[in-house]
């Protein structure tokens, strides 16, 4: 049915129409001149060319009808196709100036792969937008986003020229519904940001059904979610969320190494802050290292350029058993741990990155592995 409706549609559609008309007129016109032309066309492939020509430009004048039948044929030539270009052409560029004034408002389906999708809306995206911004400048690396949420075409606007380097495409909707997902091809994208939204009480359970709708959708999609309150965590790591942000998070730890050990809030402010030239780094790990220990490779970038490497991160796509256990264990959940551990099965949860920081100096760098830095 679905097949057959999109047919109907685009027989209906005036392009459609037109582009066809377009072709009979074409090949009736062909036809005529060539059989009222025959001393002046000598072959069809001429009578097919010179009317193709008569019907878009008026004609070159290499080759013209001579009989008054030629002529005629030539004379509805002419003001037909410019009446059906014309509104060929209108219809296509209709067709476009109503997609992109679509998109603008967020009511398209939007053609894009590769990209990182942003759900709802608080002020910590305003520094989110800011920090791809200036990463992906350092790394000289094309980044495509989609911003889902319920702002004013106004306010995207603003969004828009404010980040003008990045490539921002824009979703108007619910984040949690399938529909708005799938207008941003979540399907096809590299990974999304949840956002609690400030000015919804219930915008932990938002996250949540927004991790859990995403996952439906495209279960091996990166999803990163913020959340509130810490007990929803739980809930996301049930959904299947591969990182979980909890707002204020660091908070408590800042106020108290401020008092009892000074030097280390100020750093972490440093290694943390986005514009700083000292802050931490990621990134894969030369070839000619693999296979080789972990002093040699922390040598290798204090000779290259004098980072400091303190650790190693493998990226995962492992879940843990726990996962699929109910927070409160009950009888059954108890038997299934038992079963398991009896089996040796792990349920410890498993990151989706997992570090190793300062590792042996005798530890042996794998392939699979990259390099946190501070430079």
């Amino acid at each position: 049915m679905q097949l057959k409706s999109k047919l109907n549609n685009i027989i209906d559609s005036p392009v459609f129409r037109g582009t066809t008309l377009l072709f009979a007129i074409w090949a009736v016109g062909s036809i005529s001149v060539y059989y009222f032309e025959n001393k002046t066309f000598s072959t069809f492939q001429d009578a097919f060319w010179w009317t193709i020509v008569t019907i878009t430009t008026v004609g070159y004048g290499d080759i013209s009808p001579s009989s008054p039948a030629g002529r005629i044929i030539a004379v509805g030539l002419m003001f037909s196709g410019i009446g059906i270009v014309a509104a060929l052409t209108g219809s296509i560029s209709s067709i476009i100036t109503t997609k992109k004034i679509m998109e603008g408002k967020g009511l398209e389906k939007l053609n894009i792969k590769n990209h990182i999708i942003i759900c709802g809306w608080n002020g910590i995206i305003e520094k989110i937008l800011n920090s791809i911004s200036i990463i992906s400048s350092e790394d000289n690396r094309q980044v495509n986003l989609v911003l889902i949420n319920n702002l004013t075409e106004e306010k995207i606007q603003g969004i828009l020229a404010k980040h003008e380097k990045l490539k921002i495409q824009f979703v108007r909707g619910e984040q949690v519904t399938e529909p708005i997902l799938n207008k941003a091809n979540v399907k096809e994208a590299q990974s999304a940001i949840v956002i609690s939204e400030d000015t919804d009480v219930n915008s932990d359970d938002k996250t949540i059904l927004t991790t859990l709708t995403i996952k439906n959708i495209s279960p091996n999609l990166k999803v990163i979610a913020y959340v509130n309150q810490s007990d929803k965590i739980s809930y996301l790591k049930r959904a299947n969320v591969d990182e979980v942000i909890l707002a204020n998070d660091y908070e408590t730890f800042m106020a108290v190494t401020h008092v009892m050990e000074p030097g280390v809030p100020q750093a972490v402010n440093q290694l943390l802050d986005i514009e700083s030239p000292k802050r931490f780094k990621s990134e894969a790990i030369p070839k000619s290292m693999i296979g080789k220990t972990f002093k040699d490779l922390s040598d290798y970038y204090k000779n290259e350029n004098q980072s400091l490497c303190i650790g190693l991160f493998t990226e995962s796509h492992n879940v843990g058993f726990s996962d699929f256990l109910s927070s409160d264990i009950d009888a059954l959940d108890a038997f299934i741990e038992k079963k398991l551990r009896a089996a040796g099965k792990s349920l410890s949860e498993e990151n989706k990155v997992n570090l190793n920081l300062n590792p042996q100096n005798d530890y042996i760098i794998k392939e699979s592995e990259g390099a946190i830095l501070i430079p």
